[in-house]
Parts: C-alpha cells; structure tokens; sequence
C-alpha cells in the first residue's frame, strides 16, 4: 500500500460512525415541520457547473472575496442594483489580464478612486487603510494578477485539477489561492472553488467548526485556524468517502443545520447546532 492510500484509508469502526453521523444530520432536518426528503436532497446537490470562460472564474473570485464579515452590504449591496456583475464597467467585462495590465499590486487606491468615479457606489466609502473597500480592491487586483497566468479556463481547471483530485494535495489549493490573493482566508478559497463546481471542496465555516469540535471530530484545543481549517477539510473528505458522496453534500448538511437557512427553497427552520449536537450526543455519541 502506498502512502497516499495508507492516509486515504479509514478504519471500519470510523466509517460505521461517519455513516451514522451523516445520515442523523440528514434525518435531523427532516424532523422539521414543511421540510421533505426532496428539500434536503435539493441542497445537498452542487448547482454550480465550472465557467467556460476565465472572466467568468474572475468574476466569481471577486464575489468570493467580499463574501466574509459585512464586506457583502459594504461592496456589492453598494453598488446600485447590480451587486458585482456592477464593477465590469471598470474591470473590463471581469478580464483579468486587462485589469492586471491596468492596476499593478500597488494600485488599489486607483482601482477605488475609478470605482468611484466609473460607479458611484452608494453610502460612505471610508477609505483608511484597514477600511473594507481598500482591502477588497487589492483582492480584486491580486485576484487578476493570478488569473492572469492561465490562458483559458480550461488551462485553470488542468491545473485546479491536479490537487482537487489528489486526496494528499487537495488542501495545497486552497491554501496557494488564499496565499495569493489578499483578504482570501483558507475558508473562501475553499468557497470559491465549490461555487466554481469543485465538489470535491467545503468550506471550513464556523457551523461545522463548532459541530465538530463539540462531537470530538478535531481538538477545539487547537490554537492555529489554518491547521483547524486543514483538519476540518479532512473530516468533511472522510465522511464523504464513507458515505460515497462528495464533500459539497457534507458540507452543506451540518450548514443547514448551522444556519437553518433552505436558501432554495426561502424556508426557514432557525439556527438548530445546539440542539443537533445535543440529539448526537444523546443518540450516537462522540466520536472516539
């Protein structure tokens, strides 16, 4: 056996409980009232297919990097009607290698003064370093500088592909994108890849973290969140694997959970992690 399907193998006994974890979370959403299998089977399937085109994996990185905190009303809520689609008017249809050409990695207040010359955006945009608009404008700017190196789409995915489907190199991905891009923490790389249609990928958010910590499925004593992020990535591939399905689904059943939010479907079930800890605790243990 060769080290990367010794570290791919997991034990029977680990397995057996991955199993049954995976399928009380699924049972667990149907215990809620107007919530049906097809519901939690709706979301469990990725609806995202990979871009054709590189402008369209632009775009989606630049969504990604103001998907954290309240960067979301600050950046695109601002921008009149037309969220992100709205900053094509000045990064040239979403072009990576025009933008990289325009604005160097030293040129986020002329990416801002442009958006807000080009754009208007509502409300008030602070401009100190440390403010959202800055940051989010060098992420936009890194973000080009990387995509600027893939000639097509197809060229990104060769080479996404080679660590999305290698069980070793897997985390590598996420870790170089956040790497170069600024404001792109492990977390949201790890999201813009499964909104690009990498199933092979969910995001360590803070639902699964404080789901797994408390069923003993990573060390809350853990003090590093890249290694936390790291270990939580492995869990969710782990289940995965034992249940034949893909991480996207993994994900996206203990975020249901967390966040209570069938986004699909505009229903609403509030906020369920401590009950669900609670009812696995009670039901089928921790995890040993």
């Amino acid at each position: 056996m060769n080290l990367q399907e010794n570290i791919g193998k997991v034990s029977s006994s680990t397995k057996k409980w991955d199993k049954e974890l995976f399928q009380f979370a699924k049972s667990f959403l149907l215990s809620f009232d107007g919530i049906t299998k097809d519901d939690v089977e709706l979301h469990l399937t990725s609806e995202y297919e990979k871009p054709d085109d590189l402008k369209k994996i632009y775009k989606q990185l630049c969504w990604a990097a103001q998907n954290r905190q309240m960067a979301v009303n600050v950046i695109s809520g601002c921008i009149k009607g037309e969220g992100i689609d709205g900053l094509g008017a000045v990064l040239f249809d979403f072009s990576p290698k025009d933008v990289a050409e325009k604005y160097n990695k030293a040129s986020a207040e002329e990416l801002l003064n442009d958006i807000r010359k080009i754009i208007n955006p509502t409300g008030q945009i602070r401009t100190e370093k440390g403010a959202l608009w800055p940051q989010y404008c060098q992420s936009v700017i890194d973000s080009a500088h990387f995509l600027k190196s893939f000639e097509t789409a197809e060229k990104f995915y060769e080479w996404a592909d080679f660590f999305a489907n290698n069980s070793m190199a897997k985390p590598a991905l996420p870790l170089m994108i956040s790497m170069e891009v600024s404001g792109l923490g492990f977390p949201l790389a790890c999201d813009f890849l499964k909104e690009i249609g990498y199933k092979e990928y969910g995001k360590p958010d803070v639902h699964l973290k404080d789901i797994f910590e408390e069923l003993g499925l990573i060390d809350k004593n853990v003090k590093s969140n890249l290694k936390q992020n790291y270990e939580i990535l492995k869990v969710i591939d782990r289940i995965a694997q034992s249940n034949n399905t893909t991480a996207y689904a993994v994900d996206k059943v203990f975020w249901l959970i967390g966040s209570g939010n069938f986004y699909s479907l505009r229903k609403e079930i509030g906020r369920q992690k401590e009950r669900f800890i609670s009812a696995v605790k009670n039901d089928i243990g921790t995890y040993k």
